[in-house]
C-alpha cells in the first residue's frame, strides 16, 4: 500500500497525537515506515515538540507588567439628541445611596472596613476549608532527562511530582530499540483516577527493565509491586529466578469491564513468561515459551475472532535449532498454567491462549553468505480493509546487511515481502553464480514469502492455521476464568 507524502503539518498533528481517526493515524505511520525523509520530518518534529513541552511545564510562571500599558482612550461621540429625562435630586433617599454618601464623606474609614471584611472572608475560607484545592490527579507522565526524573503532571499542566530513575537517558534509548514502552498511565481500577505503571529499575545498575512492575498512585506512592519471576524447570535444566519485564499492556482483555495486565518476562538464557493479572495483583493464567520472545507494542490486534497479542523472537525448537517466529496469543484464554504447543519442555498442558504459530525461515542469501538472522521491528499497520502488522529480519552476511519486511493481515496471512537495494546486491552474486534465478523483487519475493510455515499444534503447514487446527478442541474444556471478588 503506498500514500502520497502526508506533508508538514499532518505530520506535526500526527506527533502532536491529534485526533485524526484510527485509519489515518495508521496510514501515516505506514508511510513513515517507508520514507526517510518524512520519518526524519516526524523525528524532528517530536524532538521538538518534546523540549517545548519540558520547557513550558518547568518555566517559573511569570506575571504581565501592566504598568508600561499604553492608556487606551475610549472615544467619545457628540449625543444626536438629548432626550428630555427628568434630574434625580441629591438627596434622594434609599440604602444604597447612603452607603454611598459614607463611601465619599469617609474614605479612610470605609477602606479599612472594606479590608476588615476580606480578612474575615479569608479567616473563614481558611477556618472551614472554604480554599479552591489543587487539582491532584494524575493526568500524564513525561520523561525528563536532564534531570532523570519521571515528571507526573494533571490536566492543567501543573507539576504534581517526580519519580527519580538512575541513567533514564540509557533506559530511554534501550526502550526505542526494542519499541516497548518503559512507562504507561492508565485508570487501572476504573474510578476515574489514574496510576502510573512502570518497570523501570530504581538501582543505578539495573538492566533496562525490572524484575517488579510498579504501580503508583496519585501521591507518588507505592500502591502495588508485581513480582512475576520465579525459578522455572525446561527439558530437564532449572533456570533460577533471573527475569526481566520486557514489555507489560493494561487493558479489558477478557471484556468483563475490568482492567488487566498481561507482562511479559524474559529471562537472560533462554525461557520466556507472558502473565496475566487482575488489577489487584493476583495471577490468572501464564504461558511458557522455551525461546526469547517479545510482544509487539501495548495494543492486539483483532482479526475478528478476537484480541491477539503479537509476540516475536526466536524459538530453540526441540532439534535444536534456532528458529524466528511469530505468535498470535489470545488473552482472554490466558487462564492457568500452560506451555507452548510447540517449544514445550515445561511439564505443562498445553496453552489455549496460543491461537497463532508462524515460522519465518532463513532465506537463501542468509544461508549463503552466512551471519545470524535478527527478528525485529514490529509494528502494527494499515492495509486496505484492515490493520495487519510487520515483521522485519536482518543479517549482516559479509559485512553487507541482508534485509526483508514481511507484512502479515491480522490472522497471519502473509500479504507480501519487501527487500532492500543492499539484499539485491547479495542476490545478484548469486545469480552471477548460478545458485539463484529469476526477478529479484516479483519473483524471489514470492518465494521467500511461500516458505513461511504455520504450525497447527500437530505439524507446519503451509498456509495460515490456527494452532488448535492440529489438535481436538472438542476433547479440551473450554477455559473459565474465575470470579474477581
Amino acid at each position: 500500500m503506498t500514500m502520497e507524502h502526508p506533508g508538514e503539518h499532518r505530520i506535526e498533528l500526527y506527533v502532536l497525537r491529534a485526533p485524526l481517526g484510527e485509519r489515518e493515524r495508521l496510514e501515516i505511520e505506514f508511510h513513515l515506515g517507508e520514507c526517510e525523509g518524512c520519518r526524519r520530518l516526524a523525528e524532528s518534529a517530536s524532538s521538538y515538540y518534546a523540549d517545548l513541552q519540558i520547557d513550558i511545564l518547568t518555566r517559573p510562571a511569570e506575571f504581565p507588567d501592566h504598568s508600561r500599558h499604553l492608556p487606551v482612550r475610549s472615544a467619545r461621540f457628540p449625543a444626536i439628541f438629548d432626550p428630555p429625562f427628568r434630574d434625580i435630586p441629591l438627596s434622594q433617599i434609599h440604602p444604597p445611596g447612603t452607603v454611598r454618601r459614607f463611601v465619599r464623606a469617609h474614605p479612610f474609614v470605609a477602606g479599612g472596613g472594606g479590608l476588615a471584611l476580606l480578612g474575615g472572608l479569608a479567616f473563614l475560607m481558611l477556618t472551614f476549608d472554604l480554599m479552591p484545592a489543587r487539582d491532584l490527579a494524575l493526568s500524564t507522565v513525561i520523561e525528563n532527562p536532564a534531570s532523570s526524573t519521571l515528571d507526573a503532571y494533571n490536566k492543567e499542566g501543573e507539576k504534581l511530582w517526580s519519580y527519580p530513575v538512575e541513567r533514564l537517558n540509557d533506559l530511554m534509548a534501550a526502550g526505542q530499540r526494542t519499541g516497548q514502552p518503559f512507562v504507561q498511565v492508565a485508570d487501572l481500577y476504573g474510578d476515574g483516577r489514574k496510576e502510573m505503571l512502570t518497570a523501570l529499575p530504581s538501582s543505578p545498575d539495573g538492566a533496562p527493565y525490572s524484575e517488579v512492575l510498579h504501580i503508583i498512585n496519585n501521591e507518588n506512592k507505592e500502591i502495588l509491586a508485581i513480582r512475576p519471576g520465579e525459578a522455572l524447570t525446561c527439558r530437564g535444566r532449572i533456570y533460577p529466578g533471573e527475569f526481566r519485564i520486557t514489555g507489560f499492556s493494561v487493558g479489558d482483555f477478557s471484556g468483563s469491564g475490568r482492567n488487566e495486565i498481561i507482562i511479559v518476562m524474559g529471562h537472560l538464557h533462554s525461557p520466556t513468561v507472558v502473565s496475566l493479572y487482575d488489577a489487584g495483583g493476583s495471577q490468572i493464567g501464564t504461558y511458557k515459551h522455551f525461546g526469547q520472545i517479545r510482544m509487539m507494542g501495548t495494543t492486539p490486534i483483532d482479526a475478528g475472532k478476537g484480541k491477539e497479542f503479537v509476540l516475536y523472537g526466536m524459538s530453540d525448537s526441540k532439534e535444536g535449532i534456532n528458529m524466528q517466529v511469530v505468535i498470535g496469543l489470545d488473552p482472554s484464554r490466558l487462564i492457568g498454567d500452560g506451555e507452548s504447543s510447540y517449544s514445550g519442555g515445561f511439564g505443562l498442558p498445553v496453552s489455549g491462549a496460543e491461537r497463532h504459530y508462524a515460522w519465518i525461515p532463513r532465506t537463501d542469501v542468509v544461508k549463503e553468505y552466512g551471519g545470524e538472522m535478527v527478528i525485529g521491528g514490529a509494528k502494527a499497520v494499515l492495509l486496505q480493509h484492515e490493520t495487519g502488522f510487520r515483521i522485519e529480519t536482518t543479517a549482516q552476511p559479509d559485512s553487507i546487511p541482508a534485509y526483508f519486511e514481511y507484512i502479515f493481515r491480522a490472522d497471519f496471512g502473509i500479504v507480501e515481502v519487501k527487500s532492500a537495494n543492499s539484499t539485491k546486491n547479495l542476490y545478484d552474486r548469486l545469480a552471477a553464480r548460478g545458485r539463484v534465478s529469476g526477478d529479484f523483487f516479483d519473483g524471489y519475493m514470492k518465494t521467500v514469502a511461500g516458505e513461511i510455515r504455520y504450525w497447527d499444534g500437530h505439524t507446519w503447514q503451509p498456509r495460515p492455521v490456527e494452532v488448535l487446527a492440529g489438535r481436538n478442541p472438542s476433547a479440551e474444556p473450554a477455559p473459565k476464568r474465575l470470579p474477581v471478588p
